[in-house]
């Protein structure tokens, strides 16, 4: 008959704690999504905690796993566990903010792996897994709020935590309530708990000792009787022996009952006089005493499953013991009934130790050569009855080789498992193991293979961003004496990699420096196109080296093709494409397709999907058609390149702003920025925003701009190659539609003096277009400044030739050719056709020049102009477009009718729709004169409208009204305007 289970019906002492998970629990099912991390001692009691809290919790699915030793080098085991609890019983979740994501997502579900999907390896970082178990959460919490409870984090592998961590600084606006429990002790899961509750504010539950009084009550809970009927002093020596800890509570009663002393007649429990004798007095003594009871072979069986783990496979304890399967069952069932072992739920060939120090116990206990012997036979067992050593036996393995003193088998088999962590996409796991590997190997006199190794680790330490760590290994290496030169031009070309990629300009440089005094007349192609290639990149940087930049690059890309070295191509291509536009795309476009044949050829997805997201760029750019690059953002989403799907819709989303688009715009570059900003994507990031404003400057709304623009510089944009779209596409535009034109030239001026400085890769910013049709405006450029823009590549790009042929007609209007000059006017129109808003600000500048001139029909073309600009909300143009119409000497449209769409407070005021432009223009403190000129009025009727708004709104001076006008909602944004 099994002995009565040693463990309390009900969890003691924990009430606040369990109030405190009931709270966020009831924030979580109104869509606040919550988490909380217990901390505590071993054996205090977390995993009862929260698997109590799992079963009080109503209305919400619960997924549970839990992170165990072996565990550490099996990237993702605890969240695995936990989403298969749902994923196995249940439909696989379908939503389309999921689908770009089950390539990555396959990483935990292989099931889910597609041909081709680029998220299946180590392309993509775990960064796009933790967004892509983000949204899978969100997904299933759709059908019940979901509790994600995560046991023994303190053994959890380095991407469980990257994840864990992402998810909670993510959980607002999700039904997630995520629940951890982690030792306290030094350990990255406890320095990630603290961060979270610095950072994100959560919780911390620090679980601390039983009092004396809950220990008697649980010691009365273990052995089902009220406190009032415990042995007398049992109480007292429980309190003393076991601090307050329930594990030890539990033991130290399972011990005496094993013993004797503590015993049960009569329906009461006895205990002896002292309780001494063979009570054990620490729990080690009381694991060992209930080991021995087991018998020799019980012992033996103990000793060798502690020596495999805390968890351990049955086959291999089979093979160790030497002894029949049905002795060694009977073994186990005595063990378990001697509250030892337990069968692990997770799979029916495992046990494990009911608790870690059991086993950390039974391993005080062994002799080093007896615990190295018996590691020796259960690695022999391991490989026998696993030979290709699946997913965590491989790292068991390694230990149990290490623990038998063969360093150098446990450096292979730790080489094994980092190199399919990597592949997984598990960098920080495998960073750890191949380091690890990278150290025995040396402490093993094996040079060759240390360095083997290290090529691998500097690839596990680029995606995780550790060239602080990588630098401190390669220089190791180099200073050792037997070093081929060889080695160390790839060690020093793979670090300068390696600091490019993290902005480490002045170390790439470094490194490339000392990879070239290395380089002999001899050098291979390979040697020659891994240093060509990170030295191109660091040119292209820097001022005034762009034609140098390229000729290495153009360098690398023909020695890496000789060698083969497709990776190398493809980078040297990829940079040499994106120099080539200051020539035109035709160049640019056969270094992409280049770049494709090589990743068809070595069946490089990532870099095929990358070549075809800048092909299509190119094109759009060129001729205003986004269908091409709609399509490979779609190829790349499906096969889960989310980086790279995400800079097609950052592309897609300054289209989109051309096109006048601007709330698809505005959501587009808000769901990439917002993306970055989990990803920690700065550039990419900074771009997003840069699009942003240029949405808002687009429709005239400066506020919004000015917003954008103040959290561009905040990310560090004001360096960037980024400027151009800041001065040219976003502050001139909206100068311009603020009728401020020598603003607009201004922020022109300015972007052409940042690309002069440092080459730009936006050449729709205005240089060849929108800053020509001013100038020619302003009588600034005549004919010949025009052939020479004009013969520019990048004024054939559709953007940018509107604006040419529209200063074409100005010229050829200046000079009485009203022909010639409809024609151009016509042929900008065609190129405008898909530019709604820059198509009608070209109408409205060309249009004065043609009242001036005489030729065309400029009235028609104002009304056009105007109606769009009344539409969209930019009253400062269509007043413009209104004035001029009645200098053309027709009746201009009647919009001051209009006050339904002017703000109510100032309606209520009987404030007019002029008035109200002339206030919008006093929020920015600008002049009578100015207001004059940008409104197409007298200096006199401007001084009317102010009186007058002094006295409608009750402002004591024109400063206040100032104030005013400053405080209202911009056009649009808030209350309407006219």
């Amino acid at each position: 008959m099994n002995p009565t289970p040693l463990t309390s019906p009900v969890l003691i002492g924990r009430d606040a704690e369990l109030t405190t998970i009931a709270e966020a629990a009831g924030q979580v099912r109104l869509g606040h999504g919550r988490a909380l991390f217990v901390t505590g001692e071993a054996g205090i009691g977390k995993s009862r905690l929260i698997r109590d809290a799992g079963r009080a919790v109503t209305g919400m699915t619960v997924l549970s796993g839990r992170a165990t030793v072996a565990g550490t080098s099996m990237p993702f085991r605890p969240l695995v566990e936990a989403l298969n609890t749902r994923l196995r019983v249940g439909p696989t979740p379908t939503g389309p903010e999921l689908e770009p994501f089950r390539p990555a997502l396959s990483r935990l579900f292989p099931e889910w792996r597609a041909d081709g999907a680029a998220g299946s390896g180590a392309g993509e970082s775990t960064l796009v897994l933790a967004e892509g178990v983000l949204r899978l959460l969100a997904v299933l919490g759709r059908e019940q709020p979901l509790l994600l409870l995560l046991e023994d984090l303190h053994d959890a592998d380095p991407e469980t935590l990257e994840v864990l961590g992402y998810l909670t600084a993510n959980l607002a606006g999700l039904p997630v309530l995520v629940l951890a429990s982690l030792r306290t002790g030094p350990s990255p899961a406890l320095d990630l708990a603290y961060r979270l509750r610095r950072d994100h504010d959560v919780p911390l539950l620090a679980l601390s000792a039983l009092t004396p009084a809950q220990v008697t009550q649980l010691a009365a809970q273990c052995l089902r009787t009220d406190p009032a009927d415990l042995p007398e002093r049992l109480a007292d020596r429980l309190a003393r022996n076991s601090d307050g800890v329930p594990f030890v509570v539990e033991e130290l009663l399972a011990g005496m009952m094993a013993s004797g002393a503590l015993r049960q007649h009569d329906a009461r429990w006895h205990s002896d006089d002292d309780l001494a004798g063979p009570v054990p007095v620490t729990v080690v003594r009381a694991v060992a005493d209930r080991a021995d009871r087991l018998g020799p072979p019980g012992r033996r069986l103990l000793e060798a499953a502690a020596v495999i783990g805390a968890r351990f496979p049955l086959p291999v304890l089979h093979s160790m013991l030497e002894q029949t399967a049905e002795a060694t069952d009977e073994l186990l069932r005595a063990a378990t009934a001697a509250h030892l072992l337990r069968p692990d739920p997770t799979d029916p060939d495992w046990y494990a130790f009911r608790h870690a120090l059991i086993a950390t116990a039974l391993l005080g206990e062994l002799p080093h050569r007896e615990r190295s012997r018996l590691a020796a036979t259960a690695a022999r067992a391991l490989a026998a009855r696993y030979p290709d050593l699946p997913g965590e036996l491989c790292p068991l393995a390694a230990e149990l080789r290490l623990a038998a003193g063969d360093s150098a088998g446990a450096a292979d088999l730790l080489a094994q498992a980092g190199d399919r962590a990597l592949a997984q996409g598990a960098a920080n796991s495998a960073a750890t193991l191949l380091e690890r590997a990278h150290h025995l190997l040396r402490s093993c006199g094996d040079r060759p293979g240390s360095v083997a190794v290290l090529e691998r680790l500097l690839t596990a330490l680029e995606e995780i961003g550790e060239f602080d760590r990588a630098q401190g290994l390669v220089n190791a290496v180099l200073a050792l004496p037997d070093l081929t030169t060889a080695e160390a031009i790839a060690l020093h070309s793979r670090l300068g990699w390696m600091a490019f990629h993290g902005g480490r300009t002045a170390d790439a440089e470094s490194r490339i420096a000392a990879a070239r005094m290395l380089l002999g007349p001899d050098a291979g192609a390979a040697q020659l196109a891994a240093v060509d290639v990170v030295h191109a990149h660091v040119l292209s940087l820097q001022e005034g080296r762009a034609d140098e930049a390229e000729r290495v690059a153009l360098r690398a890309a023909t020695e890496a093709e000789r060698v083969p070295l497709p990776e190398v191509v493809c980078r040297a291509r990829q940079l040499l494409a994106l120099m080539a536009r200051r020539r035109g795309f035709a160049e640019a476009d056969r270094h992409l397709l280049e770049v494709l044949r090589v990743a068809e050829e070595h069946r490089l997805p990532l870099w095929r999907i990358r070549a075809s997201i800048r092909l299509a760029s190119n094109r759009m750019i060129q001729t205003g058609h986004s269908e091409q690059l709609r399509q490979a953002r779609a190829a790349a989403w499906a096969m889960g390149a989310v980086h790279t799907g995400y800079e097609a819709d950052a592309s897609l989303a300054m289209h989109d702003v051309f096109y006048g688009r601007y709330d698809e715009a505005l959501r587009g570059a808000g769901e990439c920025a917002a993306a970055m900003v989990r990803f920690g994507k700065a550039g990419d990031l900074r771009y997003a925003l840069a699009v942003q404003a240029a949405a808002h400057a687009h429709r005239a709304d400066r506020a919004g701009m000015e917003a954008a623009l103040a959290e561009f510089a905040r990310r560090g944009g004001l360096d960037s190659y980024h400027m151009p779209i800041v001065h040219g596409l976003s502050r001139a535009f909206c100068a311009l539609l603020e009728e401020d034109r020598p603003a607009a030239r201004s922020e022109l001026d300015a972007a052409r003096a940042f690309d002069e400085r440092r080459d730009t890769i936006y050449y729709q910013y205005g240089r060849y277009g929108l800053a020509l049709l001013l100038d020619v405006l302003a009588g600034s450029a005549g004919r010949r400044e025009y052939e020479e823009v004009a013969a520019h590549p990048a004024a054939a790009l559709r953007w940018n030739r509107q604006f040419v042929h529209f200063a074409d007609a100005v010229l050829l209007g200046a000079t009485g050719a009203a022909g010639p000059a409809a024609t151009a006017l016509a042929r900008a129109r065609e190129a405008a056709a898909v530019f709604p808003t820059a198509h009608r600000l070209g109408l409205r500048l060309v249009a004065e020049a043609a009242l001036e001139h005489g030729w065309g029909d400029p009235a028609r073309w104002l009304r056009e102009a105007e109606l769009h600009f009344q539409t969209i909300g930019t009253p400062w143009v269509a007043a413009a477009c209104r004035t001029l119409i009645r200098r053309a000497g027709q009746r201009a449209p009647q919009r001051r009718t209009g006050h339904d769409l002017l703000p109510p407070r100032l309606r209520e005021r009987g404030v007019t729709v002029r008035e109200h432009e002339v206030l919008l223009l006093l929020a920015e403190r600008h002049g009578n004169k100015e207001i004059a000129r940008r409104l197409y009025l007298s200096h006199r009727t401007v001084e009317k409208h102010v009186a007058s708004l002094l006295r409608k709104l009750d402002q004591p001076h024109r400063s206040a009204l100032c104030d005013y006008a400053a405080a209202m909602p911009a056009p649009g944004h808030g209350e309407p305007a006219g």
